[in-house]
């Protein structure tokens, strides 16, 4: 093998490796985001016990002993405010969901490009299975029910996030404070920007094979 060749071969081993571990911490998010929306979720439906489960977790978290000061703290807690709190880390995460999807969606493409200039330096016959994992032998042997993997991603964090965003403004609007009304309407529109962002870039560009993660 050439020299040339086998600096390209490291280097597409190397950016694989990039990508597996970026498609690992995508799921972690992706899991973690869930988790918060849900969490999120049940303080904006006024959910029974879930106030006093948050205030008793903040009690046990900064070691609030007594039940007298644990009840003042049941009853003082900015629940509100903590919600607003919950809305820019939903912000947050997306953010970071959205930006480890577009990676690993364009290291794909990149990996694909790479096996052909190996295959084409390797002067490799067109019927060869070297140098095709990520795209000629992939895409021949794709599970037809994954497909359906990036839908169902987006559907299930899409009804979670309709439902605890638009309960949320509803309960600013109906509260009369005006101020978290505007915050939670801007980051609402942001979260559901970047929602919409992650959905796209999570689909195979036209003329291209680019594997949907």
């Amino acid at each position: 093998m050439r020299p040339d060749i086998e600096i390209v071969a490291a280097h597409y081993q190397e950016t694989y490796a990039t990508t597996v571990k970026a498609w690992e911490q995508r799921n972690r998010i992706f899991l973690i985001l869930m988790i918060t929306v849900g969490a999120a979720a049940l303080l904006t439906f006024e959910v029974p016990q879930a106030q006093p489960l948050l205030a008793d977790l903040i009690a046990k978290a900064f070691s609030v002993e007594g039940i007298m000061r644990q009840t003042e703290l049941r009853a003082s807690l900015p629940y509100g405010l903590i919600q607003s709190i919950l809305v820019m880390a939903v912000l947050y995460l997306m953010l970071l969901l959205y930006h480890r999807t577009a990676f690993i969606v364009r290291n794909y493409s990149y990996l694909e490009a790479l096996e052909k200039e190996l295959r084409s330096g390797l002067d490799l016959a067109p019927e060869s299975a070297v140098f095709t994992r990520e795209s000629d032998f992939y895409w021949s042997h794709r599970p037809v029910l994954s497909k359906g993997v990036a839908v169902v991603y987006a559907l299930m964090l899409g009804s979670l996030l309709a439902a605890f965003l638009g309960m949320r403004i509803y309960g600013d609007l109906c509260s009369g404070h005006p101020g978290f009304v505007i915050v939670d309407g801007v980051l609402s529109l942001l979260i559901a920007v970047f929602f919409v962002a992650y959905v796209l870039s999570s689909k195979p560009k036209p003329g291209r094979s680019t594997k949907v993660p």
